[in-house]
């Protein structure tokens, strides 16, 4: 009878462990901001982009500022960018190309 003392115990456990990764998002909803170079696949430029990542699972939320823009806080596309996989590298722009 004793073996199955510990079966409540984990079963509680794995409840609970349930619950927190089902409602993390909205345990911990903060949002931080990071910094990505690479190349718009869209306007197909090198861009700074300053996207809005989930704390919780790292998620792309939003678009904060983009380089293609002036100002770079007012972002007016698609926002492609939220859903890329990999994001392409940047390339070295030619000087030549830019005279």
């Amino acid at each position: 009878m004793w073996t199955l003392g510990p079966l409540p115990i984990f079963v509680a456990v794995a409840g609970v462990l349930i619950g927190v990764l089902g409602a993390g998002r909205r345990l911990f909803p903060g949002t931080f901001t990071r910094q990505r170079a690479f190349r718009c696949p869209v306007r197909d430029t090198n861009v700074d982009v300053d996207f809005k990542e989930a704390v919780w699972d790292g998620n792309l939320l939003d678009v904060a500022a983009c380089s293609a823009f002036s100002p770079p806080q007012d972002v007016r596309c698609e926002k492609g960018c939220l859903g890329l996989g990999k994001f392409p590298a940047a390339k070295p722009e030619m000087a030549a190309a830019r005279r």
